[in-house]
């Protein structure tokens, strides 16, 4: 009997040892992100959907439907549109994000150029970091899990006159960070973006699962390279698993978002 007691002693303090020791503060968390530039809802043209009532309205419901079935805890988007549709008859924000995240973000907006970040997590520290011409990141604070996590929404310019400099200005701010996950439409070859994973970051887009088509209207018409150009970057101590850049029938003649999970170590 009383060895017997002795084991079931040892198994609970094992047990406790082993919950105690995966404690809120040290065990590993699990975040599902998402990028989109949705092209001003217009497959990449200025103002907003191009049909009125019902059409918008059904089309409204599908990027809304679209949205909350991704389930995503962080939501980052290029080239937003204030409106909806060429009416200015829905207001996006309300419509699409505000149903599913209790905070949304936007940067400035320029005329192409609007990014913007949801999520019902808090940020802090809201900032912008410009990188030529109209084109930002727009950069928060996350405190999660005992960590901060600066999470960046960027659009970088494809015009030759910014687009290397803005590069190197992006991974230069990105080192800053101990945790980061950086979101947006690179407009960058295969080549270039692999500079970031040689600069020790995780990228999900040409990372473990290789490369996702992301402007799938280039590829058609014939190009070699710069088509993969959206994408999700990391801190070594961020892990990027079940990758995917789906058609979403949305803005699939522009852009397609890039979707993952990610995993916050503490290493």
């Amino acid at each position: 009997m009383s060895i017997r007691f002795f084991c079931v002693v040892i198994a609970l303090w094992m047990a406790h040892s082993d919950v105690k020791g995966q404690s809120v503060d040290t065990a590993p968390i699990k975040l599902r992100v998402g990028v989109y530039n949705v092209g001003h809802f217009n497959q990449g043209s200025l103002g907003g959907f191009q049909e009125s009532g019902d059409k918008a309205r059904a089309e409204l419901n599908n990027w809304r439907k679209w949205i909350g079935q991704q389930s995503m805890d962080i939501f980052a988007v290029n080239e937003w549109n204030r409106f909806f549709d060429k009416d200015s008859t829905f207001n996006s924000e309300e419509q699409l994000l505000n149903p599913y995240y209790n905070n949304v973000y936007f940067g400035a907006e320029h005329r192409w150029i609007y990014n913007g970040i949801a999520t019902n997590y808090r940020l802090t520290n809201l900032r912008q970091q410009s990188w030529g011409g109209d084109y930002y990141a727009l950069i928060g604070d996350l405190e999660l899990g005992g960590k901060t996590i600066t999470v960046m929404c960027t659009h970088i310019p494809w015009q030759k006159q910014w687009h290397e400099a803005a590069l190197d200005s992006m991974i230069s701010e990105m080192k800053k960070y101990e945790y980061l996950i950086c979101m947006g439409d690179m407009n960058a070859f295969d080549g270039e973006q692999l500079r970031f994973q040689e600069q020790g970051f995780n990228i999900a887009n040409g990372g473990y699962m290789g490369w996702f088509c992301t402007a799938p209207t280039s590829r058609a018409i014939g190009r070699k390279d710069g088509f993969n150009i959206d994408n999700i970057i990391t801190s070594p101590n961020i892990k990027i698993m079940n990758v995917s850049a789906p058609f979403t029938t949305l803005n699939d003649r522009d852009h397609l978002p890039v979707l993952a999970d990610l995993i916050i170590t503490n290493q």
